[in-house]
């Protein structure tokens, strides 16, 4: 009989604290429901006519029907399908339109959610208490010459951790992306983990790219980076728990314009295109693999050790 593979998730227990990406801004207009799963629990995401965005827990406190299929957005507040109970973006029900009285318990969990650089935050804790640390700055969002994001997402199976960790791994850069590394150094520093690098890349769509990148962390659930090549970017690189065996990973690209912004747009889509690309090849790695709490490390990987122990901290206890 085959071993059995040891798992991240028998480690770092449940859903890590922080914030997580749940949308791209431009994914949610005025109005706009969107069912959602993430932490294992089913949600619904809306947009205000106030242009705020709410997310609640799906199910109405009513009969239990899902509020994201076939809810709608009425003012500030969804109403359910089934009997056009209405909530708040505070999970209180607001209204129901046969009721002389509103039961006290006709009440949804609400989540603390946070729309800045473009993205939708929701901050997680298993305890449901109040954010630790803020939302990093993005300057360059909606900066006059710079693009707006080109977005992507991904659905893998595999534990967070395993995405986190190629912010020390140096050695798979040349090996699964063809990525030539001629400097690299790594900085932990409270609820931020960054990589620095420099090299050449050989994208899978072809050409070289004489590249320097900082790429941080701001918490276990999203990282941006920087970075300067043929053309000056910045990036977003977001995992969220869908459940404990899968995630959604979004990531997107922001580009200076240089010369004709239409020009500018279609090299966004095509550096999109080669993220897309390379998280595959890391795809196949993670979704196959063994996670070993216990590795072997030899003098010319990175600080690996010392990375697990930045993202133990985030969970309750003990990694």
């Amino acid at each position: 009989m085959s071993e059995e593979p040891a798992s991240a998730r028998n480690l770092f227990v449940g859903y890590p604290k922080g914030w997580f990406v749940v949308a791209f801004a431009d994914e949610l207009p005025v109005g706009g429901v969107q069912a959602l799963e993430y932490f294992g629990r089913r949600l619904v995401l809306f947009r205000g006519e106030d242009g705020a965005p709410h997310l609640l827990d799906a199910y109405c406190a009513h009969l239990g029907a899902n509020l994201a299929a076939g809810g709608k957005v009425v003012g500030n507040s969804i109403e359910c399908p089934f009997h056009a109970w209405r909530y708040a973006g505070t999970g209180q029900c607001i209204e129901i339109p046969y009721a002389k009285k509103i039961p006290k318990k006709a009440c949804v969990e609400s989540w603390t959610v946070k729309e800045k650089n473009g993205l939708i935050y929701v901050w997680h804790h298993p305890e449901r208490t109040g954010q630790e640390f803020e939302i990093a700055t993005l300057d360059e969002w909606e900066k006059e010459g710079w693009t707006r994001w080109t977005m992507s997402k991904l659905r893998i199976k595999t534990h967070p951790k395993e995405i986190v960790e190629n912010v020390v791994d140096k050695a798979h850069f040349p090996k699964v992306h063809n990525t030539h590394v001629e400097s690299f150094e790594n900085e932990f520093n409270g609820h931020e983990a960054t990589q620095r690098t420099r090299g050449v890349a050989y994208p899978v769509g072809g050409g070289r790219d004489d590249f320097e990148i900082t790429a941080t962390y701001f918490g276990p659930g999203y990282q941006f980076s920087w970075m300067k090549g043929v053309l000056e970017a910045r990036l977003v690189n977001a995992h969220t728990p869908v459940d404990e065996n899968s995630v959604d990973l979004r990531f997107g690209v922001l580009l200076k314009i240089v010369g004709n912004a239409d020009k500018t747009k279609k090299f966004a889509e095509m550096y999109a295109e080669n993220l897309r690309l390379g998280f595959h090849q890391d795809i196949q790695i993670w979704e196959n693999k063994k996670y070993r709490e216990i590795p072997v490390l030899c003098d010319g990987d990175g600080p690996n050790i010392k990375l697990r122990q930045w993202y133990a901290q985030f969970y309750q206890g003990p990694a």
